[in-house]
């Protein structure tokens, strides 16, 4: 007798072959028969008739751990009702190992209140196992973040590290590898990393390429400076020889949307992958929206500057050259929910100002921890990266369940990315077929972290599987009401054990801890 029989489903199993109708055994954890299994027995029978079986999806760029939802919500619904069964963290160069002074915990500043954080490990191997111990509803694996490594040496300086600094910053990165992460991340948009040079980056991702690791790129620049950018990404993965991916690529701003086919036409000569999620509108940090010489130094710099009024005009008459803030929304402080859902339009009207002084206003207001929406991304270039042979699928989100909803707002990505992509590239647009689109949300990311007990539905591996129903598999989150779970997975299956049944959470935490 088995311990689960999915019987009568359509298989899609997650290498991009035809789908085909099978059913699947699993006992112990793993899968163990894939065929015609109609005279078999099990503890727990479903009936996938009409139904997609296929392997869990595997988030590569998810944001759970740096805000810390592991430990606020292990349940992370969200991401079940998704069809996730494993997400990757540490990602855009923040991670939460190692942590070995005060210093690292403040890269996580511009997302969570650190004054509330309880922190019991340093290494990666030390962190792995208090999530391992603390049970939460997903696998977790995690990349090393190379700004929180960097902050933790020269804390706020932006400048060259020396050559004892050097030394160090390779013995962390090797025992972080060494103790289970899948690669280092970079975050060059971000101040603490945004001046650090490109011969430093590649001394850095040939320590990963050593490792045989994944060196994970966010780009210094996604808007005007996108193919400058691709290029130095490629400079480095030339010069070092490392395996290299691009987080959740695209081209930021009307103006530069033009570049994205230029963009992929230079990772189409290589064979680095990049990640996309499917929302025309993205989140950032505010401050990254300001001229970069503001924030140099870190948030205490930022905001002496801002707070001199001959700097803050000088700013402000920067800012009337740059990009119009007018419909940039506020989606999370982290000292009052006041300003949460409003446009810098809207502020500025209320408050009888500018909408560029509007800006600084709440940055002020709110310490410079302000998170945005701003739609950004052109829908054509989202078909474009999905149908690159070079994309995966990604979330770029955080796992919330409805009861921990609060007045700030949260990106749809969170509760939808996965889904969204079947409903509306799969069956409304077409222009994926199902196989690839599967492919791109588990065995291609398996293959591109080198885990090779899961991703794909083969006797011998790992039970992460989801059953969906591809006419009703739906997301339901919107920017106005976002805090929806998406519709149509009827059953869950991560290591073995029921996360979801009849489309409904059952409580169960049966995540384990990923390493390479």
């Amino acid at each position: 007798m088995h311990d689960i029989l999915i019987k009568n489903g359509t298989i899609i199993d997650g290498t991009g072959e035809k789908k085909y109708e099978a059913d699947i055994a699993i006992n112990d954890g793993k899968i163990t028969e894939i065929g015609e299994l109609s005279g078999d027995s099990a503890r727990e029978i479903i009936d996938a008739q009409g139904l997609c079986v296929t392997p869990g999806f595997i988030d590569i760029s998810n944001r759970s751990d740096t805000r810390w939802r592991l430990f606020k919500d292990p349940h992370l619904e969200s991401l079940l009702y998704q069809g996730i069964t494993t997400i990757i963290g540490g990602n855009s160069g923040v991670s939460l190992a190692p942590i070995y002074n005060e210093n690292m915990l403040q890269s996580m500043r511009k997302w969570i209140d650190i004054s509330n954080v309880n922190v019991n490990w340093q290494t990666v191997g030390d962190f792995l196992d208090v999530i391992e111990k603390h049970r939460i509803s997903v696998n977790f694996g995690m990349f090393v973040g190379y700004g929180t490594l960097r902050r933790g040496i020269v804390g706020d300086d932006s400048r060259d590290l020396t050559d004892t600094e050097q030394i160090s910053i390779k013995k962390h990165i090797n025992e972080g590898l060494q103790q289970g992460a899948f690669g280092v991340s970079t975050g060059l948009i971000y101040s603490h990393e945004r001046d650090i040079k490109t011969d430093e980056l590649i001394q850095v991702a040939k320590i990963v390429a050593k490792k045989k690791a994944l060196y994970v790129a966010h780009l210094r620049n996604e808007g005007d400076k996108l193919l400058e950018s691709i290029d130095e990404a490629l400079e480095i993965h030339k010069d070092s020889k490392v395996r290299m991916h691009i987080s959740h690529l695209k081209a930021a701003k009307k103006e530069n949307w033009s570049q994205m086919e230029e963009a992929l036409k230079k990772i189409d000569k290589t064979n680095i992958l990049f990640d996309i999620y499917p929302y025309t509108f993205s989140t950032t940090v505010l401050y990254t929206l300001l001229p970069n010489w503001v924030s140099d130094g870190g948030k205490r710099m930022m905001l002496e500057r801002l707070r001199n009024k001959k700097l803050r005009k000088q700013v402000v008459d920067e800012m009337d050259q740059g990009i119009d803030l007018s419909h940039v929304m506020v989606a999370h402080t982290l000292r009052s929910s006041y300003f949460c859902g409003k446009t810098f339009a809207q502020i500025a009207n209320t408050q009888n100002s500018t909408v560029n002084n509007a800006v600084i206003d709440v940055l002020l207001a709110s310490e410079g921890q302000v998170n945005v929406f701003l739609e950004n991304i052109s829908a054509e270039n989202i078909v474009k990266g999905l149908q690159s042979s070079h994309s995966v699928i990604s979330s770029n989100g955080v796992g919330y369940s409805i009861n921990s909803r609060n007045e700030c707002m949260e990106h749809p990505r969170s509760f939808g990315a996965f889904p969204r992509i079947f409903s509306q590239y799969v069956v409304k647009e077409n222009i994926l077929e199902i196989e690839s689109a599967v492919y791109k949300a588990t065995g291609k990311v398996a293959q591109e972290l080198q885990i090779e007990d899961r991703g794909i539905l083969k006797s011998g591996l790992v039970a992460d599987i989801v059953i969906f129903d591809l006419n009703n598999f739906n997301d339901q989150s919107t920017l106005e009401q976002p805090y929806k779970y998406a519709t149509g997975v009827q059953s869950l299956i991560v290591n073995g054990q029921m996360a979801m049944k009849y489309g409904k959470y059952t409580g169960i935490r049966s995540g384990q801890v990923i390493r390479k």
